[in-house]
C-alpha cells in the first residue's frame, strides 16, 4: 500500500507529523511519501519511515498542485491522507484519488475557548494524528515525540559546537508573533550562565534581533546559532543540551522529537489548544488569567495592551524550573499567579 501525507506547514505541525509517518511504515505501508512547503523537506527527509518528499513552492497555482498530485502513489491500493485540511490540502487530495482520513480543526471548540473560554476537551496534535492512522486503516495507535534521525555530519558539528565543559540549556528566545515573546529571556540567561549552563541560543535569521543582545552580554558563556544553521542542525544542537527554553513555538516540539525536556512558557494560548510538551520531564508556566486564551496562534496583539499573561512571569520563576527539570516531583505545570 502507497501512501500519501498532505501537511504543508508549520514547523511544530511537521514535527509532531513525524511519528505518524513512523508509524504508517512500521504498519506496512510500502511507500509513505510526503507533500510539503521546499522550507520543511529537509526535516521530512530525516524522518522515520518517509520514502519519498515532494515540495511546492509559496505561489504554487491550483493547476500545479493537481500536476503534482497525480504522480502520486498510482494504482488501487494508494491511501491519501490529508494531515492540513486546507484550500490547497483538499486540491491535492481530490486530484490524488481523494483522502482516506483528514485532519479535523474543531473550529467550533477553538472558537468557544477563545471568545466565550467554554472549557473544551480537544485531543492532543498526537492524538489528532493517530486517529488520522486508525480512519486510514493503520491503528489504532498511540503516537509520542519522536521519529526524528539526526544525520551524522549534524550530531559531529553540534558536538565541536556545544563543547562538553558545561552542560548546556538551549533557549529560543524569539516568536513570530509580539503576543508569543516573553521578556524575561535575557535576565534567564544571565541565570543559567551564572549557575553554570553553556546558553545555546537557537532561531531564524529574523529571531537574531533578540539572540544578538543576549549572546553579546554572555561571551563566550554562550553561543548564538540563530539564523546561522539548518533546521536540522539546530535539532542536533538541541539534541546535546540537557534542557530547551521557549515560547509555545515550533521548536519546542523539536526539542521534544529529540529527546530533550522542555520548558515553555504559555501566554496567549493554552494547552487545550493540543500543543503542550509530552514528555514526561518537560514543564509548562502560564498564568491564571481570566482574558486567556485570546487568539488561536498568538498572531493578535494584547487586547488589553499590556501583554501581563507573558511579561509579569518572573525570570527567577523560570530559572529555577530550568534548573529542577530533572526533578521528578516537580509540578509539570507551573501556574504564576
Amino acid at each position: 500500500m502507497n501512501v500519501l501525507v498532505v501537511r504543508f506547514s508549520s514547523l511544530g505541525d511537521c514535527v509532531l507529523l513525524c511519528p505518524l509517518l513512523a508509524h504508517l511504515k512500521r504498519a506496512g505501508a510500502r511507500e509513505v511519501a510526503v507533500l510539503t512547503k521546499r522550507s520543511y523537506a529537509g526535516l521530512f527527509a530525516c524522518a522515520e519511515g518517509v520514502d519519498r518528499v515532494v515540495t511546492i513552492e509559496s505561489r504554487a497555482t491550483p493547476f500545479d498542485l493537481v500536476r503534482i498530485a497525480r504522480g502520486f502513489c498510482d494504482g488501487p491500493d494508494r491511501v491519501v491522507i490529508d494531515a492540513h485540511a486546507n484550500f490547497r490540502s483538499r486540491i491535492v487530495s481530490a486530484a490524488a484519488g481523494g483522502a482516506r482520513a483528514r485532519f479535523r480543526k474543531f473550529y467550533r471548540e477553538r472558537a468557544g475557548l477563545i471568545v466565550f473560554k467554554r472549557p473544551a476537551a480537544l485531543p492532543t496534535m498526537l492524538e489528532q494524528y493517530a486517529a488520522l492512522a486508525e480512519r486510514a486503516g493503520f491503528g489504532p495507535v498511540a503516537l509520542a515525540p519522536g521519529g526524528v534521525r539526526i544525520p551524522r555530519a549534524e550530531s559531529e558539528r553540534a558536538e565541536l559546537r556545544v563543547g562538553r565543559e558545561a552542560p548546556a540549556v538551549a533557549v529560543a528566545p524569539g516568536s513570530r508573533w509580539r503576543a508569543k515573546r516573553w521578556n524575561g529571556f535575557p535576565a534567564l540567561c544571565e541565570g543559567l550562565a551564572s549557575a553554570g549552563r553553556r546558553v545555546v541560543l537557537v532561531g531564524d535569521a529574523e529571531d537574531r534581533r533578540y539572540t544578538t543582545p543576549i549572546a553579546e552580554a554572555l561571551g563566550d558563556r554562550g553561543i548564538d546559532v540563530s539564523g546561522a544553521v539548518s533546521l536540522l542542525e539546530t535539532a542536533a544542537l538541541i539534541a546535546r543540551c540537557e534542557a530547551f527554553v521557549g515560547n509555545d513555538s515550533g521548536l519546542m516540539h523539536l526539542a521534544e522529537a529529540v529527546g530533550v525536556p522542555v520548558v515553555a512558557l504559555f501566554g496567549p494560548t493554552v494547552h487545550e489548544f493540543g500543543y503542550a510538551p509530552s514528555l514526561a520531564q518537560s514543564r509548562t508556566i502560564e498564568r491564571r488569567l481570566s482574558c486567556r486564551p485570546c487568539s488561536r496562534n498568538g498572531a493578535i496583539p494584547c487586547p488589553k495592551r499590556n501583554y501581563e499573561c507573558l511579561e509579569r512571569i518572573d525570570a527567577e520563576v523560570v530559572l529555577r524550573t530550568v534548573l529542577g527539570i530533572h526533578d521528578d516531583a516537580a509540578p509539570r505545570r507551573v501556574v504564576v499567579e
